[in-house]
Formats: structure tokens, sequence, C-alpha cells
């Protein structure tokens, strides 16, 4: 197992890097004792010695996982085992992280009866049986530990990866494209109507809602934002992001950004809740388990750190927000299966964050951006969501497909249809004669009163277009060709997009990028957003009654 290190100013730009190879071996034992010794004075591992079967390792804020070196059949592998799992501790990985390489490896050890020769085939047929995202860490992990061992069969178990890395990408447990507007309409609403103490109760999910689905930030980051985490300066607003890596560690990464700009939304937004907040439940963080303490009807027996709030609180949070604001029972939360993907009926607070940089993607932001905005420290790691950008560009054409609905018809019916965000067939409300100007085009009417003015030449992709054909059969095969020549015209674009993304030039040395590359982003994703409007007018005319696949 390789880990690189770079070293930056010797000299005026030169990097040294410093690589670190792990491979283990019984005579190095002691030294992987020694490291157990220092984080059990940290507080980091609790066991009574490295010879313990049960391990428990603990995060700063006092989570706790459990490991079990229980493999008394393969002592080698148990010892090895907790020296590779000391090695992760001591990359500073998360505990649940931690835990759950252990497991995975531990699972493979007793699978395979110790990495015997003829079981590989077992080995195979036990990963297959997994989910898509455990069946490709397994791979990866499983590989790692027979690579730092030095196993004599490891090119036997050594499975290719990058086919279940790209069914992995393709796979995601996402929430379905309806639930994210549909909750982006329910949160404005919220905001607006809630009462003051449920708005107090619930603004770290408002502000989640807010900063997240803007800024491509981890869950953990938004949980342990500092208190003083936002500033102004020359009537610009910025946002503190309390990132885990900050400078990069070899010659590949990057260093990532902690301060980025914000809107003054935003900032009004984060300064209203911290005006909310008694005096004397501030503290050194934004949130905390002692401010939303205040909202409990019974007070908890609370063993870990009272002045942070842990991500899984705001897991729960969520959850609570949806049952107590949003009227769920526990059954209304459902997955299902469509074509090869998991869709949710419901958001998790990890999934605002892939909406975020999906988006960056569509404003043509170079990879190098996103990733020092995201805190990815790899390049590589932004491929994970390549995969997942036709869901988006689909989620994004129905949003706007709704919102030309809405706002059509409001433009009409004053106020009052706007929470009614269900497709609506305008020509049963309307006839021609409604209207004061009108000008009979192609399949309906044009409400320009300056027609020809300001015309886009074609009709389906204008606000002021009315469609009321008089033959409905031929009107909706007109839209319907419309919108699937402009879904072909998507997907080439979209391709072409992520294939200069693939090969966009860097300098990560010195952290620039193509500014021809970068200019060909901007012109295709122009490009693409002009598309996905022109499909989104378009579908926002077919009515959902009376839709029809031709």
């Amino acid at each position: 197992m390789i880990l690189q290190k770079k070293i930056s100013g010797i000299g005026s730009s030169l990097n040294v890097s410093i690589t670190e190879v792990h491979s283990f071996d019984m005579s190095d034992l002691s030294k992987y004792k020694t490291i157990f010794k220092e984080y059990k004075l940290k507080k980091v591992i609790e066991a009574s010695s490295f010879k313990d079967m049960n391990w428990a390792i603990v995060d700063f804020i006092g989570n706790k996982r459990n490991l079990h070196f229980d493999l008394d059949m393969y002592p080698d592998l148990n010892i090895a085992l907790k020296c590779f799992i000391i090695i992760q501790i001591s990359s500073n990985f998360t505990i649940g992280h931690v835990a759950f390489i252990q497991s995975m490896v531990r699972k493979a050890i007793i699978v395979t009866e110790g990495f015997k020769e003829d079981k590989v085939d077992e080995l195979e047929e036990y990963v297959q049986k997994l989910g898509y995202s455990n069946r490709f860490k397994m791979t990866v992990y499983t590989n790692k530990f027979l690579q730092f061992i030095e196993h004599r069969y490891k090119n036997k178990y050594d499975v290719k990866i990058s086919s279940l890395q790209e069914i992995y990408n393709k796979n995601r447990d996402l929430p379905n494209y309806e639930v994210i507007v549909d909750f982006h309409y329910f949160m404005k609403e919220f905001e607006k109507n809630s009462t003051s103490f449920e708005k107090e109760k619930f603004y770290p999910i408002i502000l989640w809602w807010k900063i997240t689905g803007l800024i491509p930030m981890r869950p953990k980051e938004f949980c342990l934002l500092d208190y003083d985490c936002t500033f102004k300066r020359n009537n610009e607003y910025f946002l503190k992001i309390p990132r885990s890596k900050r400078k990069a560690q070899s010659y590949s990464e990057l260093n990532v950004e902690n301060t980025v700009r914000i809107n003054k939304e935003i900032y009004e937004s984060i300064e209203e809740y911290k005006n909310s907040v008694p005096s004397n439940l501030k503290g050194n963080y934004l949130f905390s388990y002692q401010i939303q303490s205040r909202f409990f009807t019974t007070q908890k027996n609370y063993k870990r750190r009272k002045d942070v709030f842990p991500q899984n609180s705001l897991r729960s949070l969520l959850l609570t927000f949806y049952k107590e604001i949003v009227g769920w029972e526990t059954e209304d939360f459902v997955k299902t299966k469509e074509g090869d993907k998991e869709v949710r009926n419901y958001i998790t607070p990890g999934d605002t964050r892939h909406f975020s940089i999906c988006n960056l993607m569509l404003q043509g932001i170079n990879p190098l951006s996103i990733a020092k905005m995201a805190g990815h420290v790899r390049l590589g790691t932004q491929r994970n969501y390549w995969g997942h950008l036709e869901f988006f560009v689909e989620s994004f054409v129905y949003i706007l497909t709704s919102k030309y609905q809405v706002n059509r018809l409001e433009r009409d019916l004053s106020e009052g249809i706007f929470n009614v965000m269900d497709k609506v067939d305008e020509s049963k409300i309307f006839s021609p004669q409604d209207f004061e100007f009108i000008q009979e085009v192609e399949h309906g009417f044009c409400r320009n009163d300056i027609f020809p003015e300001n015309c886009p030449g074609e009709c389906r992709y204008c606000k002021h277009y009315f469609f009321h054909p008089k033959d409905f059969g031929e009107g909706i095969k007109w839209l319907q060709d419309g919108s699937d020549l402009l879904e072909q015209q998507l997907t080439v674009e979209l391709r072409s997009l992520l294939d200069l993304y693939k090969n966009m030039k860097f300098n990560l040395n010195t952290e620039s990028y193509s500014i021809i590359d970068q200019e060909s982003a901007l012109s295709k994703a122009n490009l693409l957003n002009r598309l996905i409007k022109q499909k989104a007018m378009i579908d926002s005319l077919i009515p959902k009654t009376r839709e029809v696949t031709l």
C-alpha cells in the first residue's frame, strides 16, 4: 500500500514528493503497537491492549464504532488486519469509514477461509450479492489489504475494478427529480409561513437547503461550521468552510478552498438564525446539540459533546421535519426501482452536495475549480458525478417544465396557483377569446402584442405561445417530435461536455487550466442550458392527462 506526501516551498517552485510504502512484516509489529498506544492515549482507540479481540474507535464528538478482531482461526491475518486498520486510523479517516473497511476485509477473510487459492470464486459470488456501492468498495479494500500483506495469491484475487466503478457511478441511490422540485417549493413556503417556534427548531434544515444546494459541502462540514463562519468584505459575502483537508499531501493532490463567496440572502439568513439563538447557548459552532436540545420534550442522557452538532443529528432533524411539518408517517418513506436505478421519494443530507456539483458542471465550470470548491483533493473523485449528470439534466428539465406551467398560469390567474404543482392543461382553462391580442400561428396562437418582433422563430420555445390546435392529435405529435429531437441533442451535447471534462488539460503544481478548454466548456454549457430550457418549454405545453408517446 503506497502513500505519497508533498513538501512545498523548497526553492521558488520546487515540490518534493516523498513516497511511503506500507507493507506488513511481522517483525515490524512493535511499530504498530507503538502507534496503537499513541491513539489509545489520545482516546481515539478504546482497548486494554493491542491483543484485545474487541476495539472501539472514537471521534472528537464522542461517536463510537466497535471493531471485532475475532479471527482466531487465522491468527496471522487477524494481526495483519489490526495493523492495516491502525494505518487507516492514522490517515485521519472518519471512524465510520475505518469501521466499514475493517468489516469488509474481515468478511473477505471469513468467506475465503483465509484467502485460500481455491476460494476466489466464493469471494466473487459473495461480492455479486452486495449492492453496487458495497460491491465496489469491498473489491477495492480487499485488494489493498492483500497488497499490504503481500499475499501469495493477491494476483488471483485482484479483480479489475474499472467495470465495477462504472456500475457504481451509474447506480447511486438518488431521489426522483419530482421530489427535488416539490421539496424546494415546500421549503420556500415553510420559511415564509412557519411559526416562530417551527422556524427556530428547523433553522438548521432551512440553512442546509440554502447553503449546500449552492455550495458543494459535505454534511459533516455543514454541521461543523464555526459560529463566526461568515464575513463581509467590499460589499461581498463569504463563508468559511471547515474542510478536513486544506493542503495537498502529494503531488497528485490539490489545495482545497476553505473560504467561498456566498450571496446576500444566505449571509442574512445565517445572521437571522444567530440572532434567534439564546446567548447562553452560543458556542464555538454555528449549530450544536445544546442549541437544539431546547426543543426536546424530554431531556436525554447524552454522553457525547454537547457543543457540536453531529451529522447523524442533522439526519434525525430532517426526518423529524418530514414527520412534523410535511406530515409523513414512517411508511411514507419509499424506495423504488426505475430501470437500473433505485430512487427515493425523500431527500437526505448528502443529496444537495450531488445537486450543487452537477449544477456547477452544467454552468461549464472547469473540474479544477469545482474540485477546489467541493473539497476534492483529487480530480478523479469528480468522475463519480459524471454518471449522474444525465439524471440531473432530467431533473432540471422537469423543474423548469413545472415552473413554466405555473408561471404561464400565474400570469393570467394572478395569485393562488403557485401551490398547485400538478401539470395543468392550459387549453382547458382558456380559449383564444380570453386574450386581448392574439395572432394565429402553427397549432395555436401568439400572445405577443408586438408580433413578429422578438419572435424566436419557433413557437414551441416561446413564452407567448398558446397551444390550441385544431387537430389535437397532430398538435401533440408536433410537440412530442420537438421534445424528442431536443432530447437527442441534449444527449449528444452532454456527452460532448463530459468528453471535454475528461480531456481537459491542467497543471496541478500551479493549479492552472487551459483557457481554451474553459471557453469551450462554457460554450457547450450555454448550449446545453439553452436546449434544456427549450425542452422544458415544449414539455410544459404537453398536457399530463392527455400526454402520448408516438
